[in-house]
């Protein structure tokens, strides 16, 4: 302990908050920088940042000598609460930020540098610090994003990779807007899904930048955003226990999507949900300590309460067959169609045009069905408008004036060509998709949504739509299962069977075989999964055992009663597997490699069988091949085991598509690597 550190600690017990200036006066010492530096970089480093911080707020000078060494100290600390604390004390002041706030970042960020490879904690600490004087504007963001980005994620430190989704989440709250900051940014929490330690925080900050693009986005964009936020949501949700913020974000998307489907009854589930989550949230973290600059996420969580009280408000007085109050019903109707300026549930966006052309379709086409809510608000608006203090905001007024006058000029036989009632030809396709089936518009793609949408009537697009919605909502995999699901949709893009319900039931089989794969990936090998042991020469199991596990897991899914083994008289064979979903059809091969199971081998080996099955029927299939090579440095990563492979016969112009899994066999526990 040096003397300015005993000076300190005589003031800390005597509760005594001295400047800096006065205990350098106490201090004989020969060089007092290089004391007031060493104090810093020690155990009593956030009482010398106190003291400094005490002396510019009191107005007090300090030499440049003297702050360069709090700096330099600040920058070598080695203690991660230390730090924490120092770094607290100095953002806290205003003057001390106003003068200094550059060089404390530019400071940070050698500290991290030189942390990185030794304490990564320690690295991800400094990072913090220099990100919130960012964010504050004390520092130029550019030199902090760059120490964000990751040049190498597959051996990035756990512990380090751990406090990167939130940090780089936070990045994007100020800098998403900015594409040139940004892109990098959603690059790395991408691939940050990957990473074990950091998969479940970085799916759910990728799923929140996903509805802060969406806030801004044009309606079949933002309607496709939104869904692949309530995805990430969902998996965030399944990845870890006790993640409120993932489940609120899903339930005020929920809500959005049954506000657009015109689904009250989710709407109120939504809406209950919302007030539950935030009541829990509440009790959760009353009494913990909340950064000022981590407040405004918790802002935005509450905000979803005031967005779904309106959505609900709005879909109450839309459903009433007519509006005994319509200063009340316009009002409520008016804050949905252009929602609450004082409502911001998407952290980093002020504006939020994108939610709004989302919700605009639901209230227009309910307006043009219900002739007596179209005449009361038509009476309404012109009233408003020619008072002088209209009660309603004036740019809201004459928006929904302005879109009253679209609807009502529509031609009189256009209007009832139909049944009263049933307008749903009436509608262009698109319209009819954003307002009745959003989640297969955003799946799907526009052009395959329409086609759909145009062969079938609104009840079958209603179910469909609840089957679609149901598979990202309820999602139950966690962050390796979606790995493989974005793997396998992105191979199968290319697939023109891949659509409407082909697509929905090879979705269904496709996760099946996700959650398949992760699960024999990890579970002990014992009982009815011994066919994966180590076995003796002349041994080997046969691939029944992987037939028979893989048919009795499909059974006991949301497959169950289509399963069929053995198949006679397919492509002139007999085929391991039958999935039927009535006259659509999917086949899997089941196989059993010995002495070569690298991907192209097998391909090689088993594709055009497996290939050959779709002749008929969809494009589309699955080969499953147990994998009994030896393995002597272990076994390649879950999200290895599966892929799309493609395969065209001679003479054909007809491309098939087969899922193929790789379940691994012949496999020893991980310790057994160490003899």
């Amino acid at each position: 302990m040096n003397a300015l550190d005993g000076l300190l600690a005589e003031a800390a017990v005597t509760d005594a908050a001295p400047s800096l200036t006065s205990l350098l006066r106490d201090l004989v010492v020969e060089d007092p920088a290089t004391a007031v530096r060493d104090t810093a970089a020690g155990p009593l480093g956030h009482l010398v940042c106190r003291a400094t911080v005490r002396a510019l707020d009191d107005g007090e000078a300090l030499e440049p000598a003297t702050i360069e060494a709090v700096l330099a100290g600040v920058g070598t600390q080695r203690s991660l609460l230390t730090l924490n604390e120092a770094i607290d004390v100095l953002l806290g002041s205003t003057e001390f930020v106003k003068q200094v706030g550059q060089r404390l970042c530019d400071a940070l960020l050698r500290g991290h540098a030189s942390t990185l490879d030794d304490w990564p904690l320690l690295a991800a600490g400094h990072l913090e610090g220099a990100l919130r004087l960012a964010i504050a504007g004390a520092a130029r963001p550019i030199r902090v994003i760059g120490a964000l980005e990751l040049d190498d994620v597959p051996h990035i430190d756990p512990e380090y990779a751990e406090r990167l989704p939130r940090l780089i989440g936070a990045a994007l709250d100020r800098w998403g807007a900015d594409e040139a900051l940004a892109l990098t940014l959603r690059q790395d929490l991408d691939s940050l899904r990957s990473v074990p330690d950091a998969a479940a925080d970085a799916t759910f900050e990728y799923g929140l930048d996903l509805l802060r693009q969406a806030a801004n986005a044009q309606a079949t964009t933002a309607l496709d955003l939104i869904i692949r936020a309530r995805e990430q949501m969902a998996t965030a949700a399944a990845a870890e226990e006790a993640r409120d913020d993932a489940n609120l974000y899903g339930a005020g998307l929920d809500a959005i999507v049954a506000f657009s489907r015109a689904d009250r009854a989710m709407l109120v589930t939504s809406r209950d949900s919302v007030t539950s989550l935030l009541n829990h949230r509440e009790a959760w973290l009353r009494g913990l300590h909340t950064p000022a600059w981590r407040r405004p996420r918790q802002e935005a969580e509450r905000a979803w309460a005031r967005l779904v009280l309106i959505l609900d408000s709005a879909a109450e007085h839309l459903a009433a067959p007519a509006w005994l109050d319509a200063w009340e019903a316009l009002s409520a109707v008016l804050e949905a169609y252009e929602l609450d300026r004082g409502v911001s549930p998407v952290p980093g966006s002020a504006a939020m045009p994108g939610l709004e052309a989302v919700i605009r379709p639901t209230i227009e086409k309910t307006i043009a069905q219900q002739q007596s809510l179209l005449a009361a608000l038509r009476h309404a608006t012109e009233s408003a408008a020619a008072m002088p203090e209209p009660p309603i905001e004036a740019p809201q007024l004459e928006a929904l004036r302005g879109r009253i006058d679209v609807l009502t000029d529509r031609p009189v036989e256009q209007r009832h060509a139909r049944e009263p009632g049933d307008t749903s030809e009436d509608d262009l396709p698109l319209d009819r998709l954003i307002s009745r089936a959003p989640t297969l518009l955003a799946v799907l793609g526009q052009h395959k949504a329409e086609l759909l949408a145009r062969d079938i009537n609104d009840g079958a697009l209603d179910i469909m739509e609840g089957v679609a919605y149901r598979r990202i909502s309820e999602s139950a995999g966690g962050p390796a299962i979606d790995l493989l699901k974005r793997k396998l949709d992105a191979g199968l893009q290319d697939c023109p069977d891949y659509a409407g319900l082909v697509r929905q039931y090879f979705d269904l089989l496709n996760w099946e075989l996700a959650t398949f794969l992760a699960t024999r990936h990890d579970m002990q090998l014992s009982g009815t999964l011994a066919y994966l042991k180590p076995f003796r020469a002349g041994e080997a199991p046969h691939e029944e055992k992987l037939q028979t596990d893989y048919a009795n897991w499909l059974r006991g899914g949301q497959l169950a009663g289509r399963i069929q083994v053995e198949v006679s008289n397919v492509a002139t064979g007999r085929v391991d597997i039958q999935v039927s979903f009535g006259t659509i059809r999917f086949y899997i091969e089941v196989k059993r490699e010995l002495t070569n199971a690298t991907d192209a081998s097998l391909e090689q080996s088993y594709l055009t069988q497996a290939a050959d099955y779709s002749g008929t029927n969809a494009t589309l299939g699955q080969l499953l091949v147990l994998d009994l090579t030896k393995h002597p440095d272990g076994v390649r990563h879950l999200r290895e085991t599966t892929w799309v492979a493609t395969h065209r016969p001679t003479g054909s112009s007809v491309d098939r598509y087969v899922v193929v899994g790789v379940v691994i066999g012949n496999r020893d526990t991980p310790r057994s690597y160490s003899r």
